[in-house]
């Protein structure tokens, strides 16, 4: 799950922040004053959480609903303001109301200073995004790009959310991050209804990691390449320095790849279905053919 269903919120988490620890949690729902939903129809892939956040918006008419989605689907439906984008167009949408929240002062300088790194040279990519530009990219009309950009910047409490729309793209890190960036020119996170929330897509994607479930990390959010995180868990586990290898394990295409090869000769698949979620299927079909031995 974490390898393949949201690895681009957890790159982007990690760029960000330098933990994939989602920076928010379930409570923020009933206390944010603007939601930003992008790539996700909340609605129906995740019922619980969006009649939780509805439920909030009916209650308080002054909290907005923003709902980015080439679709007119259910979430859309219920928003304040439905961004009908074009497809692949996620990047210029968030950096035209980036570029707005600068031209109208809606940036949180103290918060910019003291908690973050080379905003200068953001606001230089920024300035290439003027809104009638992205406008007319997304194929969405001015007034609605600045009625969003009004929205989030007028509004204390931003909690943004998002799900497979932005992870699944050979962009999906970069949309992440775009939105994040958001959050931090803002200083709408570490705050109470604020954040950059990740939706997974499948259960205890994050789980998994935090207890260290991936070939690269270990329990905690620890690096395998950081030799701090291994003599931390070497002492807990009682184990002789050292012991711990540095060197992470395979990929979940590398893997892919060591079947080609012949360097992976056995293969356990638990609680996931390679020959359907992997990229290049037919490659990955062939490759797990080549299997000498295979648990699933």
């Amino acid at each position: 799950n974490s390898r393949l269903c949201m690895s681009s919120a957890v790159s982007g988490y990690i760029q960000s922040f330098g933990s994939d620890g989602p920076p928010c949690c379930y409570e923020d729902l009933e206390q944010t004053d603007c939601a930003f939903l992008i790539g996700t129809n909340t609605a129906e892939c995740h019922p619980i959480v969006f009649n939780r956040l509805h439920k909030h918006c009916k209650k308080n008419r002054k909290v907005k609903m923003i709902v980015v989605d080439p679709r007119r689907t259910s979430t859309a439906e219920a928003a304040d303001l439905h961004l009908a984008i074009r497809p692949g167009t996620d990047i210029d949408l968030l950096n035209g109301i980036a570029h707005l929240l600068m031209r109208w002062g809606k940036i949180n300088t103290l918060f910019i200073d003291d908690c973050t790194r080379d905003f200068p040279l953001y606001a230089d990519i920024i300035r290439h995004y003027p809104p009638e530009l992205v406008a007319r990219k997304c194929g969405i009309r001015l007034d609605e790009l600045e009625k969003a950009a009004r929205y989030w910047g007028d509004s204390e409490r931003v909690l943004s959310l998002w799900s497979m729309g932005m992870n699944q793209s050979s962009e999906g890190t970069a949309k992440v991050r775009t939105l994040i960036n958001l959050h931090l020119m803002t200083g709408t996170i570490g705050r109470p209804g604020s954040g950059p929330f990740s939706l997974t897509g499948q259960p205890n994607a994050m789980g998994g990691r935090e207890a260290g479930g991936l070939a690269h990390i270990l329990p905690g959010y620890r690096l395998v390449k950081n030799p701090q995180h291994r003599a931390e868990l070497e002492q807990l586990w009682q184990l002789k320095p050292g012991q711990i290898s540095p060197e992470p394990g395979l990929s979940a295409w590398d893997m892919i790849l060591g079947l080609e090869t012949g360097a992976v000769g056995f293969l356990w698949i638990a609680a996931t279905n390679p020959a359907v979620s992997m990229p290049d299927l037919e490659r990955t079909k062939a490759a797990l053919k080549q299997s000498s031995f295979t648990v699933y």
